[in-house]
């Protein structure tokens, strides 16, 4: 579920603002490829999905200080699953992240901040389950049914499951709670009897109500959403407009749907964007060159407009 390619929807025209921001990269090991970054609550870590450039088969949850470092395991304890989308809980005291054990079966697991105490999450036992992200009272997990794209949040603490229902009805992918939790940001696409192709993704914003409705009012792929600490913005990755089909930049827009910015250049490939608690920084990861004049992902940051 990692870093797939997508192609390019569509065409258009360059945004007004053209990308401007200072990228510095937080990793920038040759033999790493590293995904899914994530802020710690007070800003000074970054947590991201690592494998091996070469023969990389199994993801780890990696650990590096946001100015940069040697990166490390988070967990010393053995884990019994990849690890993948990691993110911690408003409070910090807990780690979320999709574990996805033998034959591909993927649910949300926990950890504490300091990577001990593994165990699967409260849910369902059948199908699997992707993206998890936190509501803010730090009890419910909202996360993406596989099976179905549909999503549902889950009782951290009793394991009730409430499924989320939306109008019109959306397959979805990775989705984003709003910080104050009465929205969803979704990258998704209306249910209409064709198979889930995240190319035809947009971002939708779905009300508590389950009303949704896209965030941009021109068709605009796109995938990834994530919110500012304030719940004005959403960030996102898109290919739309690439000259090389595979490669994504990072877009952000006003919650209204106003002010749609290119953050990034499409020919460092980056995906996954994510706020600082501040809201003064944007992390993501980045196309680098690495060993054998291979490229592949490493984890960097710029300064939010």
């Amino acid at each position: 579920m990692l870093g797939p390619a997508l192609l390019l929807l569509q065409a258009c025209a360059p945004p007004p603002h053209p990308p401007q921001a200072r990228i510095r990269n937080v990793t920038d090991d040759p033999t790493g490829v590293d995904y899914g970054p994530h802020f710690s609550p007070d800003g000074r870590f970054l947590i991201f999905d690592r494998t091996a450039l070469i023969g990389g088969r199994r993801w780890t949850t990696y650990i590096v200080p946001f100015e940069g470092g040697t990166p490390k395991p988070l967990s010393a304890d053995a884990v019994p699953v990849q690890q993948t989308r990691t993110r911690w809980s408003p409070r910090g005291d807990l780690i979320a992240f999709t574990g996805i054990g033998p034959g591909g079966v993927a649910a949300t697991w926990l950890m504490d901040r300091d990577g001990s105490h593994i165990r699967r999450a409260p849910s369902p036992k059948s199908g699997s389950a992707f993206y998890p992200s936190w509501y803010p009272d730090g009890r419910h997990i909202l996360e993406t049914v596989y099976d179905d794209n549909t999503l549902r949040s889950v009782d951290l603490r009793t394991g009730a499951v409430v499924a989320i229902d939306t109008t019109p009805a959306l397959m979805v992918g990775m989705a984003s709670v709003s910080p104050d939790g009465k929205w969803i940001a979704a990258a998704a696409q209306p249910r209409e009897g064709r198979p889930y192709d995240q190319r035809a993704n947009r971002i939708w914003l779905i009300g508590g109500d389950g009303h949704a409705h896209p965030l941009l009012a021109d068709p605009h792929q796109g995938r990834a959403p994530a919110w500012s600490p304030d719940g004005t913005r959403i960030v996102f990755e898109s290919s739309q407009g690439s000259p090389r089909p595979a490669f994504y930049a990072i877009f952000m827009a006003n919650v209204d749907g106003s002010g749609l910015r290119q953050l990034t250049p499409f020919d460092r490939n980056t995906q996954h964007p994510v706020f600082s608690p501040d809201g003064k920084w944007i992390a993501f990861s980045e196309r680098t060159p690495k060993l054998f004049g291979a490229y592949a992902q490493s984890i960097a940051v710029m300064s939010a407009p």
